[in-house]
């Protein structure tokens, strides 16, 4: 009997102040903690992404030309520019000229449905094949002045402060194409996604769905600006004299890296936007919720009432004919 009071004994409670052995135990999140659990040895991929990438915007802001441009130097380079700026000068230009004048007198004359008048198809065909000639009589110019600027341009070298600004200069040509077309993209989704929404659509539905939208182009937009920096660069480089394949090999990987660093910053920094425009958004839902709810419910009572004044006046007016 005993030993059945004993087993029909509850178990006692367990203690609060003792964690049972299974139960996880909670470790404080954050940057700053993760940080310093970080071990580059145990993450090797990570670490050699974020080295590459402090790498890029250190080459991209901070770092200086690894070669010194001198007085000398300097001053040889203006002389050899304007040594190939005078050669040819005069025949140079009138052929530019002549080909200037018969590309437009080609783009003047390729109306709508030219193909289809025997005269004016023949007019075309015939500046097609004169453009041909003076651009063939322009491309014996541009290469003689191409080979001494390539020359100049040697003097001061690929790493000077003139390569470097070329490299700049080319990678923002590239990222103001990538923004067009983001921005454009953006434009028209935003047109379709007003005429597609639905009447039930919150305003914070919206404008999440918007931003996810806005994001995905000007990601494509910021990876096509990195993707055309780096089918343009090689031909930037091939434009200075005495630069050796190890040098240039070298220049291009430095410069990719760079461009894709500077791209993956803008696109944190938007990211990081929207996730606190996002995040406010959500914060705020509830009261807008609440607010959409209120109006309806108004609505909802004026429409009740007008149309009980309706049934009251339609009343009225019959007992007023009987």
């Amino acid at each position: 009997a005993v030993r059945a009071m004993a087993d029909a004994a509850p178990d006692p409670p367990m203690r609060m102040d003792i964690a049972p052995r299974d139960a996880p135990t909670r470790r404080s999140g954050g940057i700053v903690s993760s940080l310093r659990r970080w071990n580059p040895t145990k993450t090797p991929k990570t670490t050699a992404t974020l080295t590459l990438y402090l790498f890029g915007l250190f080459v991209a802001f901070v770092a200086r030309p690894p070669v010194t441009i001198t007085d000398q130097m300097q001053t040889r380079y203006f002389e050899m520019m304007d040594t190939a700026d005078a050669v040819d000068a005069a025949p140079r230009a009138e052929a530019e000229r002549l080909l200037a004048d018969v590309s437009m007198a080609r783009y003047r004359a390729e109306t709508w449905g030219w193909r289809f008048n025997s005269e004016r198809k023949e007019r075309v065909y015939k500046l097609r094949s004169l453009e041909k000639e003076r651009l063939k009589e322009a491309t014996v110019y541009r290469k003689r002045r191409d080979a001494m600027v390539k020359e100049a341009k040697g003097e001061l070298g690929l790493w000077s402060q003139l390569g470097i600004d070329e490299a700049k200069s080319l990678f923002r040509k590239a990222y103001e194409r990538g923004k067009l077309f983001a921005t454009r993209s953006s434009y028209y989704d935003t047109f379709f996604l007003i005429l597609g929404g639905r009447s039930d659509d919150s305003m914070v539905e919206l404008l999440v769905r918007w931003g996810f939208t806005v994001l995905t182009n000007f990601t494509a937009g910021m990876f096509s600006a990195v993707v055309n920096f780096m089918w343009a660069l090689p031909s930037m480089i091939g434009t200075f004299a005495e630069t050796g394949w190890l040098s240039a090999i070298v220049f291009f990987i430095v410069a990719s890296v760079s461009a894709t660093s500077v791209a993956a910053t803008l696109l944190l920094l938007l990211f990081g936007t929207a996730g606190g425009a996002v995040y406010g958004a959500v914060a705020v839902a509830p009261a807008l919720a609440r607010l959409e709810a209120s109006g309806r419910e108004r609505e909802r009572i004026r429409m009740i009432a007008q149309q009980r004044r309706r049934g009251m006046s339609g009343s009225a007016a019959h007992h007023h004919v009987d």
